[in-house]
């Protein structure tokens, strides 16, 4: 081989090198950039979407005051049904930060995830997204349905069917069963004060009467009014207003059943809030007592996480650990008619 054909190999090879070095770097970069486009972005804060302009600046906040708990990359501990995993929940500043709980601002309600949003509602990848869309703004204000008014004749009629077991509720009689038989492995229910999380219709409040509970205290996105003596209702600005003042009070338990899943996916008029889901059950976590619980019906696959943007969440046991972060896995339920399953957890 001549030393002219050596060289010219030389020269070739290490072109071939070079461009092989620069697509990997390249595509590294597209990767990272990617993986931390909401945390290290550089763009605006305004980002263009199908509905309109989404301004990132409100979750940046959120974020800064969530801290750690809304880290979803933190690794677990093995629990009895999945991983338990602990963080330092900032209660102060998850109450005091009013961009939590505002409204989305849009004429409709988001129908896609933004681009700058989607790692932090998949996980990383973690999570799979499916299509499934809802407008039905509530949040402090209702529209074409008038606000509910709950009697004490009615509360009543709906305690009576949960004892005789043929109450329906929202979800049908096995459902209702299901969290019936929670109540009764749930610390704190009997004679206690709680909390119940998302309600329209007061089945479950009926249950949680049934099971022994003092008073209630229901927290809705949209105003209920209640004419029973110790059930009564707030909005999300009135029960943060409530805890800052001093007022609210602490909770023997907390009780939801399918209502945590639609938080911070701007179905119900709320702001989109990938962490909208954690948050809601951070901060029941910050006004129960130490040895009370947390009862959740919530769509549950172990084997499958997802999202059903933008109607719901379904939890399995990649995103299941970080909604119940710090609580400890006490008691899981039999499943009703569906894919509600009623789990139990303590503090």
């Amino acid at each position: 081989m001549s030393r002219r054909t050596f060289k010219r190999i030389q020269i070739f090879a290490i072109i071939i090198i070079c461009l092989i070095a620069w697509t990997y770097f390249n595509n590294s970069s597209d990767v990272v950039s990617e993986k931390n486009y909401f945390f290290d972005r550089k763009s605006r804060d305004l980002v263009e979407t199908s509905f309109g302009l989404f301004n990132i600046t409100p979750l940046e906040k959120i974020r800064r005051d969530c801290g750690e708990l809304c880290d979803t990359s933190r690794l677990g501990t093995p629990g009895p049904f999945f991983d338990h995993i602990t963080a330092k929940i900032k209660c102060q500043a998850l109450f005091k930060n009013s961009l939590i709980d505002r409204e989305h601002g849009q004429v409709e309600a988001p129908n896609e995830i933004p681009k700058v949003l989607w790692n932090e509602y998949t996980m990383n990848g973690r999570v799979e997204i499916f299509n499934y869309y809802f407008d039905e703004h509530s949040l402090g204000k209702r529209k074409h349905i008038a606000i509910p008014v709950w009697t004490q004749s009615g509360i009543d009629e709906l305690i009576q069917l949960a004892s005789q077991g043929k109450l329906s509720g929202n979800y049908g009689i096995n459902n209702t069963n299901a969290l019936r038989d929670a109540l009764k492995h749930s610390p704190g229910v009997k004679d206690g004060r709680v909390l119940v999380i998302g309600s329209v219709k007061p089945w479950a409040e009926a249950c949680v009467l049934e099971a022994g509970a003092r008073e209630i205290v229901t927290l809705e996105y949209g105003k209920i009014v209640s004419e029973i003596p110790n059930v009564k209702t707030m909005v999300p600005y009135e029960f943060r207003m409530a805890y800052l003042n001093n007022t609210l009070g602490e909770f023997d338990a907390v009780v939801t059943y399918s209502s945590i899943e639609h938080s911070g996916l701007g179905r119900y008029g709320d702001a989109l809030n990938p962490w909208g889901d954690i948050i809601a059950i951070a901060r029941g976590w910050c006004v129960t007592k130490d040895g009370g619980s947390l009862t959740i019906g919530v769509e549950y696959n172990n084997n499958l996480d997802y999202i059903r943007f933008n109607a719901d969440r379904c939890y399995g046991k990649i995103r299941y650990p970080y909604l119940t972060t710090n609580w400890k896995q006490f008691y899981r339920g039999f499943s009703g008619k569906g894919i509600q399953r009623v789990h139990v957890f303590t503090k």
